[in-house]
């Protein structure tokens, strides 16, 4: 019998009709959540006719870029049918360790607060696949721990005076679209065109479908997995750069508050929490549906403590119609 290539019996169907079929189911969520989208800003835009305003909507993709940069590592290791719980904590130690380094070292201080969070990333993708740990787990040990350094190294808010030139590019107003929203759009379009090209893409819808058929073709399980969980650990570091940008200083909880709804746009956007459905560009959507629904809350009267009920409720809702119920119970 002849050889054959052992990836060619990927779960990840990379026929012809395969392809389409992905499209079709691509298009029709990715229509959904446009459908979600308009309605929620027509409704809001009918309450408050001032909503639809350049200022407003201005505002509203400002406030969304640190949640973009979230949500777009998030879907990378949500498509493998991981998740990642420490992408707030490591934003917050990433704005302390620019804060504290930025008045004397300069852009070398991003560099190498961005190289921290890339080798934190990889070392719990390295960590949940090498050791066969759940990916929350080894993710929320890594929430507690980074959240701790964090605090230990600046226990209180670090004000940046010097050298805010390096990051405040980000902060900028000379154009219409902030410059955090596009810088935010533009790593998600780099990942998309990634995912899209490069066999790495293919691998993680394969490993969300089945991760032991994806071994057994040939696939580097662990060697995609760490990478997958480096790639969220970079994100998490540019979002801790735009917020040391959006509030010149950076604090050990400054981020807190974003990974509920970080979470909520990848699902909400359609991409399964069991993995091997979904795409950058559904969360997008997803972000959008968000931040919209952030600002409908504050609309209609709630008090800003209302909006982690309705993050919740959201994910509730988006895992039980998103979840791959073929998938066997084992946790990732």
């Amino acid at each position: 019998m002849g050889a054959t290539d052992p990836r060619a019996q990927l779960p990840y169907d990379d026929s012809l009709d395969g392809r389409r079929h992905r499209e079709r189911d691509g298009l029709a969520g990715r229509l959904a959540s446009l459908a979600v989208l308009i309605a929620l800003v027509l409704a809001i835009s009918t309450v408050e006719p001032s909503f639809l305003s350049v200022y407003s909507l201005r505002v509203l993709a400002e406030e969304s870029s640190v949640i973009l940069l979230l949500a777009t590592g998030q879907t990378i290791v949500v498509l493998m049918g991981g998740i990642d719980l420490s992408t707030a904590a490591l934003t917050s130690l990433v704005s302390v360790i620019i804060a504290l380094l930025l008045p004397q070292y300069g852009v070398a201080a991003v560099a190498g607060a961005l190289g921290v969070a890339v080798l934190i990333g990889a070392l719990q993708g390295a960590v949940h696949a090498s050791a066969q740990v759940p990916s929350f787990m080894v993710t929320l040990a890594g929430f507690g721990l980074w959240s701790g350094i964090a605090l230990a190294i600046a226990n209180t808010t670090v004000p940046v005076v010097e050298r805010y030139e390096a990051v405040g590019w980000l902060a900028a107003q000379d154009s219409v679209v902030p410059h955090a929203f596009v810088f935010a759009l533009g790593v998600l379009i780099v990942f998309q065109i990634a995912l899209a090209r490069l066999r790495f893409g293919r691998y993680l819808h394969a490993i969300g479908l089945s991760e032991r058929v994806a071994l057994l073709s040939g696939v580097r399980v662990s060697r995609v997995k760490t990478l997958a969980f480096a790639a969220s650990g970079l994100c998490a570091g540019l979002a801790g750069v735009a917020m040391v940008a959006r509030t010149s200083s950076g604090s050990p909880t400054i981020a807190d508050s974003l990974l509920l709804p970080s979470i909520a746009a990848v699902l909400i956007g359609g991409t399964a929490i069991t993995g091997g459905h979904g795409s950058l560009a559904r969360t997008l959507l997803g972000v959008g549906i968000i931040a919209v629904m952030r600002v409908g809350v504050a609309v209609a009267g709630f008090p800003p403590a209302y909006e982690p009920i309705v993050y919740g409720i959201v994910v509730v809702i988006a895992v039980a119609v998103t979840v791959d119920r073929r998938v066997s119970g084992s946790v990732k």
